[in-house]
């Protein structure tokens, strides 16, 4: 009997953590404003007005977020998606206008 219920309880358990972390995960990088307003707005301004060039490439503001650029900025590899880091850049440009 304890068997039966080990052998049920634990892969239920796993889905169900699995789950949650994912949503989560997923739920923090899809929020793009509340993102760059918690750990980017303080050095770019509210409206991405200081210390960013709209004028460059995409690909190349995706690879300083994604990278970081010294001395200050620091890389973002292990906290977004390369997909994340191009809505954050597409986020900037448009704040600015």
């Amino acid at each position: 009997m304890k068997l039966a219920i080990v052998v049920l309880a634990v892969p239920a358990l796993a889905v169900i953590l699995l789950t949650s972390t994912a949503a989560s995960t997923r739920a923090e990088g899809d929020d793009i404003p509340g993102m760059y307003k918690a750990k980017c707005a303080m050095c770019h301004g509210a409206k991405a007005e200081k210390s960013f060039d709209a004028s460059k490439a995409d690909e190349a503001l995706v690879d300083a977020v994604i990278k970081g650029v010294k001395p200050k900025m620091p890389s973002y590899d292990q906290k977004l998606t390369p997909e994340q880091a191009k809505d954050l850049v597409s986020f900037m440009k448009s704040a600015g206008k």
